[in-house]
């Protein structure tokens, strides 16, 4: 399968996209992580069953999708909107989701909303969008109207720190929580860079480093996981400490309360799909091949 490049015009600019296989095929949707790139997914897609048509976009702010216009906070509802636009410029009535992190999020919220697209959902280490309980409702906002008017101030102080190629790997490398091997860096590198004068600087919007959950209690979060109705696989990284906090617990027992909702761990930290995609890919295809014909 040669990938090919795509692009999917929105208001604000463009989708930029990654496509794998023949558009006439079964379609399968893949939605990457927070501040990484559809390149996330080179290394596995390759280990898929063929006989699929593969596309992965760049969500907006990532990789070299345009960045929605200034001045407001992007949450998981913007997403989800952009992964509504773009199957609606594809014309897709139905097709299969594969997310990781906050893709898998993405994903679950949109299967939530729009059961009737999604045949099935693989969420490579995500528990899902993390519920607020109601006390800590002013705090939490509080801290993101805060936090948005500090990344505005930053990013009109100054222009972006420049970088060589091998530096930004380097970053990819040291400053993440999960641990990328340098050929996973490699491949995210390709689309997170942007060519200036003297150097390179990162593409992402600033405001990815915020918050990004909607207000959702436990209890309007288990409503919106019981409107899930496809079967969901759910891909739990063995070395992800972040899986151990009591809100990812709490995320996680609510999906277990699905009966769609199959939980797997396998070995690896949360970009085992990058960095050894050889230990998920026969349990997805394995999940694919079982769903083909409810496309």
């Amino acid at each position: 399968m040669n990938p090919q490049e795509i692009s999917i015009p929105v208001p604000w600019g463009h989708i930029a996209a990654k496509t794998w296989g023949h558009n006439s095929d079964a379609r399968v949707l893949c939605l990457h992580g927070i501040q990484d790139n559809c390149g996330t997914f080179d290394k596995l897609i390759p280990l898929l069953l063929p006989g699929f048509y593969y596309v992965c976009i760049d969500t907006p702010g990532h990789g070299r999708s345009s960045h929605y216009p200034p001045g407001f906070r992007i949450t998981m509802e913007c997403y989800v909107v952009a992964v509504k636009r773009v199957v609606d410029h594809l014309q897709w009535d139905r097709f299969k989701c594969i997310g990781h992190s906050l893709g898998g999020m993405i994903a679950s919220l949109f299967t939530s909303l729009y059961p009737e697209h999604v045949a099935s959902l693989v969420m490579i280490d995500s528990a899902g969008p993390v519920p607020l309980h109601p006390q800590d409702t002013v705090k939490w906002l509080r801290t993101v109207c805060d936090h948005l008017l500090v990344i505005e101030r930053k990013a009109a102080s100054g222009s972006p720190p420049l970088y060589t190629r091998e530096q930004a790997i380097d970053i990819l490398m040291t400053k993440r929580p999960s641990k990328l091997t340098r050929s996973s860096a490699e491949v995210l590198v390709e689309r997170s860079l942007v060519d200036r004068p003297g150097g390179y600087v990162f593409s992402m919007d600033q405001r990815l480093k915020m918050l990004y959950n909607q207000i959702l209690s436990p209890t309007q979060y288990a409503a919106m996981v019981d409107s899930i109705q496809c079967p969901v696989l759910q891909l739990r990284a063995s070395d992800n400490p972040r899986q151990k906090s009591p809100d990812v617990k709490l995320s996680r027992k609510i999906y277990k309360a699905n009966p769609n909702v199959r939980v797997v761990k396998v070995n690896g930290n949360h970009d085992v799909h990058l960095n050894h995609p050889e230990r998920i890919a026969d349990l997805i295809n394995k999940f694919l091949l079982f769903e083909r014909s409810k496309i």
